[in-house]
């Protein structure tokens, strides 16, 4: 079975898991267990309205769900009772939709995965408020965990430390597509930086994770959160690519990144090679946050031309090498480390 079946297969088994914690169809007991005992009455049929049927609705529409199968794996290579942990996966794949949701609202985007991004279709508030609850509802699953108290205080800390990373590496994304910075002063570390905490931070998580319930020490969880981190970034990396290739693949409009303004690698790489001419044009297309086809396509041109998308791509694949080679000690030899690396190739060279 390859790396796309197994992440299907996946899927399925993560969405049940979800589905049991955060079911499709509300009433007032789960409301209890979720949230309390109410000191008066909650209104279900609203709360199934105006946050649940939306949820689901971004839910179902697909998603590789990669993180917690990274998750899983991972703590079935270093030997866990998947079984008794297995919850912990939805964590990662909630927290990862919520920010979904933040980030199209941001970014003023459109379209997600193929259907009217949530705000567009649901309202402005409604997405707000449901962001915000994605980022908070998994912590039940953590509160109701019967685990030690140690184990409970690190998994919680490393939530919560990833959470802020998460909120700075949106914010340095956000100032630069609204030009808080000049692009041709954005350095590639930079770059890197935003990546790994807005894009990196949730397989990082996935993977401390599997290294706290391991039993592993705070050295090994940071080795193995950094390898998960940059397979993030490389899987960043690979979507700015597709976005300027081939977006319809993921969903969303054609040149979507070149509308927000975005700065990415490819984007950083080309503003170090461009004549002036070239640079002053890319910078005014990205400033203008056009949908109209002919700039767009104009802006890209600007970005081929210089051989920006094929660098990108090999640093994405030259960040999944040097990652492996970090944490392949740390690992037992087992059929699910071969699948963790399977994985990380995947990210980075997928099409979709």
């Amino acid at each position: 079975m390859n790396i796309e079946k197994e992440l299907k297969e996946n899927r399925k088994f993560i969405d049940s898991i979800i589905e049991r914690k955060f079911p499709k169809e509300i009433d007032l007991s789960y409301l209890g267990w979720l949230a309390g005992e109410a000191s008066n009455s909650y209104d279900s049929y609203v709360l199934q309205k105006v946050l649940f049927d939306p949820m689901w609705d971004l839910l179902l529409r697909g998603g590789k769900r990669w993180r917690p199968w990274l998750f899983l794996i991972l703590a079935k290579n270093l030997g866990v009772d998947v079984e008794k942990y297995k919850e912990l996966s939805v964590i990662i794949e909630l927290l990862h939709n919520g920010s979904l949701v933040a980030d199209d609202i941001e970014d003023s985007a459109e379209m997600r995965r193929g259907d009217k991004a949530i705000h567009i279709k649901y309202g402005l508030d409604v997405a707000v408020n449901l962001s915000s609850a994605m980022y908070f509802m998994p912590l039940r699953i953590l509160m109701g965990m019967d685990i030690d108290d140690k184990t409970y205080r690190r998994l919680v800390n490393a939530y919560l430390e990833d959470m802020i990373r998460i909120h700075l590496g949106q914010a340095t994304d956000i100032g630069w597509h609204r030009g808080v910075k000049d692009p041709e002063e954005i350095t590639a570390d930079q770059y890197l930086q935003m990546c790994a905490n807005k894009t990196g931070v949730l397989p990082r998580l996935a993977a401390r994770y599997a290294a706290i319930i391991a039993g592993l020490d705070e050295e090994s969880e940071k080795k193995l959160g950094k390898f998960a981190e940059s397979i993030g970034v490389a899987f960043q990396i690979q979507d700015d690519i597709i976005n300027v290739t081939d977006a319809e693949k993921l969903g969303k409009d054609y040149g979507e990144d070149i509308t927000e303004g975005k700065v990415t690698l490819i984007v950083i790489h080309t503003l170090s090679k461009a004549s002036e001419d070239d640079k002053r044009r890319l910078k005014e297309i990205l400033a203008m946050h056009t949908r109209d086809r002919a700039l767009i396509e104009e802006a890209i041109s600007i970005l081929k031309k210089y051989g920006s998308v094929e660098y990108a791509k090999e640093f994405a694949r030259e960040i999944v090498r040097k990652s492996w080679r970090e944490i392949e000690d740390i690992l037992p030899d087992n059929e699910y480390k071969e699948k963790l690396r399977e994985l990380a190739n995947f990210l980075v060279e997928r099409e979709f």
